[in-house]
Parts: C-alpha cells; sequence; structure tokens
C-alpha cells in the first residue's frame, strides 16, 4: 500500500486490501410464485426463495437478512396449528430456523394468520465455492385443516425476498 492522497489509496499490483467489516458484495433474490404445503408432515418444503453467492474469501461471514411472505389457511373448529421456517444450504441442512420438531409459530385457535417472517442471521461458509441460502417451510401439525402459502396468489403483494451481503473478516 502507498501513501494516501486525498481520497485515494493505490494499491500495488499482486496485493489485496482488507478492511474487516466492510461489505465486499451483495446478492439479492425475490420470489412470488405460490408455494404450499399440507399439515401434519415432517419434512420441509421449499419456499421458492433462494440466493447464492460466491464468497471472494473462506474467512468472510454471510449476513443474511429479507422476510418470508407467508399466509397459514385453517378451518375446523378450536384446535393449534403448528409451521416452521428455516434457512437451510442446498443439501438442505438448517442452518437457521427450527426443526420439524420444534415448535415455531403455533395457534391455539383456528385463526388464519398471515405475514413477513423476519431473516436475519450471520453465517460462516468457510469456502470460496458457490453457496446457497434457501427457505424452506414445514407445516408441521394441525387439530384441523392447515395449508401453509409462502407468496399466497402469487403477487407482488405477496413478495419475499432474501439479500446476502459477504462480509470481510
Amino acid at each position: 500500500i502507498q501513501a494516501a492522497t486525498g481520497s485515494n489509496i493505490a494499491i500495488a499490483s499482486g496485493h489485496v486490501l482488507q478492511a474487516p467489516g466492510h461489505v465486499i458484495q451483495v446478492v439479492h433474490s425475490s420470489a412470488t410464485s405460490q408455494v404450499s404445503q399440507s399439515a401434519n408432515t415432517a419434512s420441509f418444503a421449499d419456499t421458492g426463495l433462494s440466493a447464492s453467492i460466491t464468497p471472494k474469501f473462506s474467512t468472510s461471514k454471510i449476513l443474511v437478512t429479507g422476510y418470508l411472505s407467508f399466509y397459514a389457511d385453517s378451518s375446523g373448529g378450536n384446535g393449534s396449528v403448528e409451521f416452521n421456517f428455516a434457512v437451510c444450504d442446498s443439501s438442505n441442512n438448517i442452518l437457521d430456523g427450527t426443526t420439524s420438531d420444534v415448535e415455531g409459530y403455533r395457534l391455539n385457535q383456528t385463526y388464519d394468520l398471515g405475514g413477513k417472517h423476519p431473516i436475519n442471521f450471520l453465517h460462516s461458509p468457510s469456502t470460496t465455492s458457490a453457496f446457497t441460502y434457501k427457505m424452506r417451510m414445514n407445516a408441521k401439525n394441525s387439530n384441523n385443516s392447515l395449508v401453509l402459502y409462502c407468496q399466497k396468489g402469487g403477487t407482488g403483494n405477496n413478495i419475499s425476498r432474501i439479500t446476502l451481503m459477504e462480509i470481510a473478516q
């Protein structure tokens, strides 16, 4: 590195300037296509929301942010419904969220519920190869009928978004 003059810093050829804590790159993705899953299953289903990033350094951390637009459509008498969301890698390993045996969202009465599930966590993929983050859902349990939707209706009003930021370490 050469001395700074004004607002410029010259980096000699073959050298890399690393400033811990700064954003190296940003990747953004969204989903609008409706997907659904019926209740009483232990498996997770893809929501259609995913993004891939190729870290420049194996020591980088990835800040994963965004939201998942969801609608839980339940019907029947009084009872309970349970459903979960998780951020997974391309092999469906849960990186952040709950497993299907944990109660993520739980309603003790039969209501329909819609909203935006927040996504916000820091991950260390420890690679310089492409790494995929995807949201998955699980309509775990219901005493009634339950269908869990993401991007219900497939409209712009029900869009889901994910942003990946590579942070230098």
